[in-house]
């Protein structure tokens, strides 16, 4: 597996990984919402020397590390 430089993911789509998805999925089901497992990366943000990715999908925004999402 070769490390891909997190700017490389912005404007990809990506799905997150399984527990992540599950997790945003019951959010969404409980705010009345459908969410299918495909997000658009938008930015990568760093804090606190800890560098994650901006993904949107349908209404929701969610920052993950890219160990949680899969290039589509």
């Amino acid at each position: 597996m070769t490390c891909r430089p997190l700017q490389s993911y912005v404007g990809k789509l990506v799905r997150l990984n399984k527990q992540i998805f599950l997790k945003l999925k019951d959010r969404a089901t409980r705010q009345g919402h459908a969410l299918e497992n495909y997000f658009l990366v938008t930015a990568v943000t760093v804090n606190k020397n800890v560098k994650k990715l901006i993904c949107y999908g349908a209404n929701f925004c969610v920052v993950v590390d890219a160990a949680d999402v899969v290039l589509v």
